[in-house]
């Protein structure tokens, strides 16, 4: 693969030295100036973070005056965007000529204890993500932060968490996880495998994503083919996008009682004429788990996380490279089935990235300008894990080494279009006493989508082909799972959704979606005692692909005072892969001598279920909300139940909510769970209290959020369904959380 890398880099070199010739690229230039007000008292409002985004990235912050400025921007469309604590975060589309730009902006107070963002979101693709998508913003983050990215996720509907432990946990969105459910870092594949067993983590520490989103429907095969469940983006920005008028400092910091857990976490940016720099570096560390009924022990973490990137920032657009790594430490729980003390498992991951981004704009002086193109983005990794487990003894147990190479090229049509083509490389091998063969794994896939705004209707389409091939190095051999031998894949996915606006307040919609999943080396090749999750696991060769087919139909209403989602879907899924115990077990592995043996199967299975959530203000500045959800799994020809299926789930929210103080009281509920898979332990409902408040002000040019929460604060005695380790020790009890994080 030495000619793909030299490839890379002489690509980046050349479009580097030819996009960053100020001569080549000179154009016109004009100003952009104004003042941020008050919507209410019209006094101006200091320290509101100014950006421009689209094709100039850039930032301003305003002076004692209200006033800021922008100096050398090229003619065309842009967008500003207007962000300060405790004020409704704005989003305003100027058109920029020869001419200075004069405007007087109005911000109104958010009274809300969620932030309300009033926009398409900053993410290139929301203006087509009008459907059922997420967006947390860095004030919800810092309030919903976790220890992990599905504990952080865990308060939205739908969402549950698949775990083995505090320190490592997965999110479940509408009963479907693991491969199922992308997570992506920055739009791109994370390079890990936590998709594919319950004991491995995600290589990302929430408290270095500068927000998360959630993309459902057809702008989720933009991202890829498997996407039922959806698409979780966590955007870290490892490459600057935008250039600061003044170096930017991020310090957040993060404990929790539970666990004597501690993080830091520090990122640095900053201008360097044309370059933005930018740096971060994240610590966390925590103990064993404290339970109601005890300590769980061999729970305990220690994380290192260190990136770097610089871009390129000029009126076209950026282009830039980023490195880093992340280091994780962390324990699993024991159990009699698979060893008794549990089991130490060392993650290792190197992440190396380059994206160039360029706009055509209106004005650009530019040598070719197709006049169906708005923007192009080239986007390449190179990511390398290594992925250790140990027994008490420190015996090696497993080992997983996976190199990753993706190649994307993504672009913006006119008429709201988006094509694209996307490859990826992965080289997968195994050691220790497992027995999967070295094996490589190629796809690739083009993809178009598009919107299209009528009178009363947004109407949306996308279509995706992709091809796979599972390539052993050595063929031949046989194993439990069946001869090993190269298997070749392809399928189409498509998707349509339409939304019809009845008036202001009241819209409805429906969503039809066709996916596709090809099985990957660890489900048609494993062969060997997998420890942490108390298995023996045997793939099966002769696997078919996954074709999932999903309906879905919504309402929503959004008035003053009150907001309304409700949702109902149906996900049928053909050739459904799901590791099944086959009642027999292999001998001379595990603490009492031997565990089951689980192959992986495909069957015909259907997920339906249900969504409602409900925000309503009772009073000035006291808020109610509610949401549930409902998911039944269960196998097409024998109707008998899924395993690893979220009960009927919610909370209710009673809050209170000032310009500078947000106060909340949280009921979380759960019921009981008797659908159960053949070799699945019933679980009870529960009902658990917290409680918490946050603090966001600004002061001496400083942004500061204070959280402070006690979750469980009854230490109550109860177990989640999807906890893999529910049979050993309950969830944790009370928890005492507190983060502060300042920026400036």
């Amino acid at each position: 693969m030495k000619w793909l890398r030299l490839s890379l880099l002489a690509t980046l070199a050349i479009l580097t030295l030819t996009f960053c010739s100020d001569e080549s690229w000179s154009v016109p230039t004009a100003s952009v100036s104004g003042q941020v007000i008050d919507a209410e008292t019209k006094r101006p409002i200091a320290d509101v973070r100014v950006t421009l985004v689209d094709s100039l990235p850039s930032q301003s912050d305003t002076d004692e005056g209200g006033y800021f400025w922008f100096d050398g921007i090229a003619p065309g469309k842009y967008t500003l965007r207007f962000v300060r604590v405790g004020y409704v975060t704005l989003e305003q589309k100027i058109a920029v000529d020869a001419k200075p730009t004069v405007m007087t902006v109005k911000l109104d107070i958010v009274y809300q204890f969620e932030e309300i963002v009033v926009r398409p979101s900053d993410d290139e693709l929301a203006q087509f993500e009008k459907t059922t998508d997420l967006a947390l913003s860095k004030q919800q983050l810092g309030q919903q932060m976790g220890m992990t990215i599905a504990d952080t996720l865990s308060e939205e509907v739908g969402i549950a968490q698949q775990t083995m432990g505090r320190a490592v946990a997965r999110p479940v969105l509408r009963g479907m996880g693991g491969d199922r459910l992308l997570i992506l870092e920055d739009g791109k594949r994370t390079g890990d495998k936590s998709a594919s067993s319950a004991d491995h983590a995600v290589a990302i520490d929430p408290t270095t994503a500068r927000n998360i989103q959630i993309t459902r429907g057809p702008a989720s095969l933009i991202y890829g083919s498997n996407t039922l469940g959806g698409v979780v983006n966590v955007k870290r920005l490892s490459i600057p996008e935008s250039l600061p008028n003044h170096p930017m400092v991020n310090l957040t910091f993060q404990s929790e009682s539970v666990n004597s857990g501690i993080t830091g976490t520090a990122g640095l940016t900053i201008p360097l004429g044309d370059l933005a720099w930018r740096i971060q570096w994240n610590r966390r560390h925590a103990s064993d788990t404290q339970t109601p009924v005890g300590i769980l022990e061999n729970t305990s973490l220690s994380n290192t996380n260190f990136s770097t990137g610089a871009s390129v920032v000029k009126g076209w657009g950026h282009i830039g490279i980023s490195g880093g790594r992340y280091r994780s430490d962390y324990g699993i729980p024991g159990s009699p089935e698979g060893h008794v003390k549990g089991i130490s498992i060392a993650l290792d991951r190197q992440r190396y990235e380059g994206n160039l981004e360029y706009a055509f704009n209106e004005g650009a002086n530019i040598l070719v300008r197709p006049y169906f193109l708005e923007k192009l983005k080239l986007g390449s990794t190179i990511t390398r894990y290594q992925h250790q487990e140990f027994e008490s003894n420190g015996t090696l147990g497993v080992e997983f080494g996976v190199l990753t190479y993706n190649v994307s090229v993504l672009a913006h049509l006119r008429g709201d279009a988006i094509a694209g083509l996307w490859g990826e490389y992965r080289d997968h091998a195994t050691g220790g006493f497992y027995w999967t063969p070295h094996t490589r794994e190629m796809s690739l896939a083009g993809f178009y989508f598009k919107q299209r705004e009528l009178t009363d209707f947004t109407l949306q389409g996308a279509i995706r082909y992709d091809i796979k091939r599972v390539e052993p190095f050595k063929e031949g051999t046989v194993l439990q799972a069946g001869t090993v031998q190269r298997r070749n894949f392809g399928g189409i996915s498509g998707a349509v959704s339409s939304i019809y606006h009845w008036n202001d307040t009241l819209s409805t919609g429906a969503t039809l979606m066709k996916t596709f999943r090809a099985p990957g080396v660890e489900e048609l090749f494993s062969d060997g005692p997998h420890l942490a999750v108390y298995s023996y696991e045997v793939g099966n060769a002769e696997l078919g692909s996954e074709d999932g087919f999903g309906t879905e139909a919504f309402l929503r209403y959004s008035s003053d005072r009150v907001k309304l989602n409700l949702a109902v879907f149906r996900n049928q899924i053909q050739g459904y892969l799901i590791p099944t115990n086959t009642g027999r077990k292999e001998w001379g592995s595990g603490a009492a001598g031997w565990l089951w043996i689980y192959q992986y199967r495909g069957h015909d299975a259907i997920l339906d279920g249900a969504e409602f959530s409900i925000d309503t203000e009772i009073a000035p500045r006291f808020f109610a909300s509610m949401n549930m959800s409902y998911v039944k799994g269960f196998l097409d020809v024998s109707g008998l139940p899924i395993e690893q299926i979220p009960p009927l789930n919610g909370r209710v929210v009673l809050r209170y909510a000032t310009q500078l103080l947000n106060f909340h009281f949280t009921t979380r509920f759960s019921g009981d769970q008797h659908r159960l898979g053949e070799f699945e332990e019933p679980t009870d409902g529960y009902i658990v209290y917290d409680v918490g408040f946050q603090l966001a002000f600004s002061m001496w040019r400083l942004e500061h959020q204070v959280v402070f929460a006690v979750e469980n604060i009854f230490e109550t005695e109860y177990r989640q369904h999807l906890s893999r380790i529910k049979s050993v020790m309950p969830e944790p009890g009370r928890n005492v959380k507190f983060l502060y994080r300042v920026d400036f």
